[in-house]
């Protein structure tokens, strides 16, 4: 496995893992921290930073005395909030889930009320990343996602029919995303959604507005999720951490 320049050690490390997990039965068993550490020619530090991270996300369980396992697969299919920030299309990749993505809109705006919410001029070209989002073939979340087109500009020419908006800003920008603050509340269906999500207008949504910071606390994303009310569950990961 290469370890890419410019994105810490740990991350390659615990994204290779998911993959990983990706081919074992729910109940495996991970292979031993040595072991770990001999595979992929790193320090324990590491190892332990990229398991934590995964059973923080869920992913991995650890019991005490018997070693780390991958957990059983979640039959929930709507979004996850944990310290950790994946996104949907990882979060639900990670589940063995087929993940689709429509692409409606990716291109430049101005609008001076999403630029004050990504902290830049108000006048400043901001790209505007309007998506459908399927899971198994069912249409699961509408989301707008805007950022910094100054600083992200590579976005406007790839493809996120089958990946990852993040994945591809942290290996594409060397990036780690630290911070995600959410407002959860309900918004009504207008004639577009309501027509994407087959709901009569002003059918009630669960909107998640989603602000998304790096470890400098520079602001790099605002989006906005809606569901429909047939996948409108939010699961909440909250550890104890020890480590802050």
């Amino acid at each position: 496995m290469d370890i890419n320049i410019g994105i810490p050690k740990y991350i390659t490390v615990r994204d290779h893992l998911r993959q990983r997990l990706g081919g074992m039965e729910a109940g495996e068993q991970l292979p031993t921290e040595s072991e770990l550490c001999t595979q992929y020619n790193v320090s324990r530090i590491t190892i332990r930073r990229a398991v934590e991270d995964l059973i923080r996300d869920g992913a991995l369980i650890r019991k005490q005395g018997s070693g780390t396992f991958k957990t059983k697969d979640d039959p929930s299919t709507g979004e996850v909030l944990s310290e950790h920030i994946r996104g949907f299309f990882r979060q639900q990749s990670d589940l063995g889930r087929e993940v689709y993505t429509k692409v409606l809109r990716n291109v430049i705006i101005n609008d001076s009320r999403i630029a004050a919410k990504l902290d830049i001029t108000e006048d400043a070209d901001i790209i505007e990343l309007e998506r459908l989002r399927y899971v198994n073939g069912v249409l699961q979340q509408h989301v707008v996602t805007y950022l910094p087109a100054q600083r992200f500009s590579s976005v406007l020419q790839h493809d996120f029919s089958r990946g990852s908006l993040y994945e591809f800003i942290e290996k594409s920008y060397a990036i780690e995303l630290s911070r995600n603050e959410v407002i959860v509340r309900v918004e009504k269906a207008d004639d577009d959604v309501a027509r994407y999500f087959d709901v009569s207008v002003g059918t009630s949504l669960l909107a998640m507005d989603s602000t998304v910071f790096d470890t400098f606390g520079s602001t790099i994303a605002f989006g906005i999720a809606l569901h429909p009310p047939e996948h409108s569950e939010v699961r909440f990961i909250i550890t104890n951490r020890t480590d802050i």
